[in-house]
């Protein structure tokens, strides 16, 4: 199934409290450029149309020239982002990532859009079914679930995944473009380290 740039929003979550790295992470410098310009990077081929959930330093954010988008439900984790973003978006398939996963590449994307079918969100899924639901695309129809799942204050979204039409693509050592560092997460001062020295 193909589908066009134009039927397809990225929606980049630089949302959170970023307690671990005691500042905001989306701005955190990684090879001389912020976390959130990678997310912008990987998802840019792939869509005509961004926005960048945050709450913090929104002023900063909009330097990148896209819409920044507070979350209308504050302090409920990546859902309130997803949320937010997914009742602003005029597509009905949206690439969600989280901008502390900066090695996860245009790649990934490009394979879950080939698994869309008629699945309503689309997850990779790496070392022994670690699913990264940061890393997805997202169907605007699950709008109604999400809402349920606020309205019960059930915000983990590996529990809401279990509740709609998910499709789980593996990413392993056998796809040209899989490498260690795909899933690194950078969550403290540790993880930017970590990043600084992986192989680019």
């Amino acid at each position: 199934m193909t589908i066009a740039k134009e039927e397809i929003t990225g929606i980049i979550l630089a949302g959170g409290r970023s307690s671990r790295m005691g500042k905001d992470k989306g701005l955190c410098m990684l090879k001389d450029k912020p976390l959130v310009s990678y997310a912008i990077q990987t998802l840019q081929p792939l869509c005509t149309r961004l926005m960048i959930s945050a709450n913090h330093f929104p002023e900063k954010y909009a330097e990148f020239g896209w819409p920044v988008i507070r979350d209308e439900i504050p302090d409920i984790g990546p859902m309130g982002g997803i949320y937010t973003c997914l009742k602003k978006s005029t597509t009905r398939y949206n690439l969600i990532l989280s901008c502390d996963t900066p090695f996860v590449n245009t790649a990934v994307f490009q394979l879950l859009l080939e698994n869309v079918e008629n699945n309503q969100v689309i997850c990779p899924v790496h070392d022994t079914f670690l699913i990264e639901p940061l890393s997805g695309c997202y169907h605007t129809n699950i709008l109604g679930d999400l809402t349920r799942s606020i309205e019960n204050k059930e915000f983990k979204m590996m529990q809401f995944l279990k509740r709609i039409r998910m499709k789980t693509v593996t990413i392993d050592e056998h796809l040209p473009f899989f490498n260690d560092f795909l899933f690194l997460n950078v969550n403290s001062p540790e993880d930017l380290k970590k990043a600084e020295e992986a192989v680019w």
